[in-house]
């Protein structure tokens, strides 16, 4: 999502995620310039992080070190511990009074994440199909779990 933030500023605000190309001399006229790009990224980076992790960031010499260490630590996409993370939290969220369209739509989020580290493993078809339906289920307890007590009625008739 911060390559597509950043991306969608500016392309060249892209090569400070990468590296490529290299930054420029202290003594080269562009180094001011890009400086100031990497300074922009870096921020960008920082403000988009939980802040209790933030401080322990700023040591980092330049937005492209700071992007490596995030990915070295946090975007391995298969991690088994962020994805317990996403069902752990998909399970303790609660409707407490909001809308229940707020509800579904923050549930969507988790339950994609979910998906997106965790895919269906299987090949055969009608293995995809049972795996997809205990999938279903699951998010359907867990979207009646977060429901408010007004709802126990519709929830058991549900069920």
């Amino acid at each position: 999502m911060i390559r597509v933030a950043i991306g969608g500023k500016s392309k060249a605000l892209l090569s400070h995620l990468s590296g490529s190309p290299e930054p420029p001399e202290p003594t080269d006229a562009e180094y001011e310039r890009w400086e100031q790009d990497n300074l922009i990224v870096f921020s960008w980076l920082i403000q988009n992080i939980e802040p209790a992790l933030a401080s322990n960031l700023t040591e980092f010499p330049t937005a492209k070190t700071l992007w490596d260490a995030l990915a070295v630590t946090y975007s391995s996409g298969k991690d088994k511990l962020q994805t317990f993370d996403l069902h752990v939290k998909a399970n303790g969220i609660k409707q407490n009074g909001s809308p229940l369209k707020d509800l579904w739509i923050t549930l969507q989020g988790i339950w994609g994440e979910i998906d997106r580290r965790d895919p269906n493993p299987m090949n055969c078809t009608d293995d995809i199909a049972t795996y997809s339906r205990i999938r279903s289920e699951q998010k359907l307890f867990q979207f009646l779990n977060a429901l408010d007590k007004q709802y126990d009625t519709i929830k058991r008739e549900l069920l």
